[in-house]
């Protein structure tokens, strides 16, 4: 520090140094804070594009094997585009009755009425690629910004573990292969 600002300092009452340093605290404790976030953001965006690389090398596969999809891409992108609005904002149904023995959120049971017109894994496959890596919906409550990822994510920050464990159930009784 130059003689002027330790003069300036010096002369600073202690209730405002102490203003000071707490401030200047808070400062460096949001924008460590920040970075890491970034950083957190950044893998779990890198990790989206991974699996859904993934995800479209194995359909590839499974249609090269001989298992097909069970409906146009158009449908998939359909499904993706209304699972992502019924995820959007606050679902504010307290619960449904889906299959009429589980209670499910709207958005489960969204998601599980879909589900049920699966035939195979190349559906599944299909459904997540159509979501792409990454979808933006704005999530429920003051402050809570908005949600970015691809379906399982996205299945995973909207849904109960109840819900999602429903959903599972319900893939496997298909004999779908794939877990959110």
């Amino acid at each position: 520090m130059s003689n002027k600002g330790l003069t300036y300092w010096n002369g600073l009452p202690t209730w405002a140094k102490g203003v000071i340093a707490v401030g200047g605290l808070a400062i460096g404790y949001f924008a460590v804070k920040g970075f890491l976030n970034k950083l957190k953001s950044d893998a779990e965006k890198q990790d989206a594009v991974v699996t859904q690389q993934t995800q479209e090398q194995e359909l590839e596969n499974l249609q090269n094997n001989g298992v097909q999809r069970s409906f146009a891409i158009s449908q998939y992108k359909q499904w993706a585009d209304e699972i992502q609005n019924q995820f959007d904002g606050c679902d504010v149904s307290l619960s449904v009755a889906w299959l009429s023995k589980y209670m499910m959120s709207t958005s489960g049971a969204k998601l599980g009425d879909i589900i049920m017109k699966f035939k195979n894994d190349a559906d599944f496959l299909a459904l997540n690629t159509a979501w792409g890596s990454s979808r933006t919906y704005d999530q429920c409550g003051f402050f809570t910004g908005n949600f970015t990822g691809n379906l399982s994510q996205a299945v995973t920050d909207e849904l109960t573990l109840n819900e999602i464990k429903v959903i599972n159930e319900q893939l496997a009784k298909q004999g779908i292969t794939y877990r959110f």
